[in-house]
């Protein structure tokens, strides 16, 4: 029974960390039982016979989390990709000759990361920069002789409008929880 704690002990390393520190040591603490009530109750081949699914379900069940993890990665990185490209896009209609309505500018920053923060609370600050750096980037790197530290007030609207998303996406799911 002690090399089946053991290779189930390993087998554990399939799942994903966060999964494994929460969960492992429950997880093995139950198998431990679970194999002692299947001996005792109909010997070795009670124990045998329930190794089997228990090491299928431990490999179905790392895959399943697995998945989950990446998919929550994989979303994480495309809203990064995404709100990159929506601050480029915001910044190079600021910097285009001809424009000269701030107040467009500085709303559609708040709006974008006020939609980024709803969507993802956890990291505000992530899309306050995503979005928000490009404007002060294409206005001060390209002109080094005379910067428009100004445009860095853009960074106030993006991080407004995250913080406010983020605010108000956990509102509403607190009161959601309790309705």
């Amino acid at each position: 029974m002690a090399i089946a704690v053991r290779t189930y002990r390993l087998s554990l390393r399939l799942y994903p960390a966060p999964f494994r520190l929460r969960f492992g040591m429950e997880l093995e603490q139950t198998f431990r039982d679970a194999c002692r009530a299947a001996r005792r109750n109909r010997g070795w081949l009670g124990l045998v016979a329930f190794l089997g699914p228990a090491f299928v379900d431990v490999v179905w069940t790392a895959y399943q989390e697995g998945e989950a993890a990446v998919r929550k990665a994989l979303t994480l990185v495309g809203l990064v990709l995404a709100a990159l490209a929506l601050g480029l896009g915001i910044a190079l209609v600021d910097a285009s000759p001809g424009w000269d309505d701030t107040g467009i500018s500085a709303a559609a920053l708040f709006a974008a990361c006020f939609l980024l923060g709803a969507v993802k609370p956890r990291h505000p600050w992530l899309w306050a920069v995503a979005v928000g750096l490009w404007i002060p980037l294409l206005t001060i790197v390209p002109h080094p002789e005379s910067p428009n530290y100004a445009t860095l007030l853009a960074l106030v609207f993006a991080l407004t409008g995250a913080y406010a998303g983020a605010a108000t996406r956990k509102m509403l799911a607190r009161a959601d929880s309790d309705a």
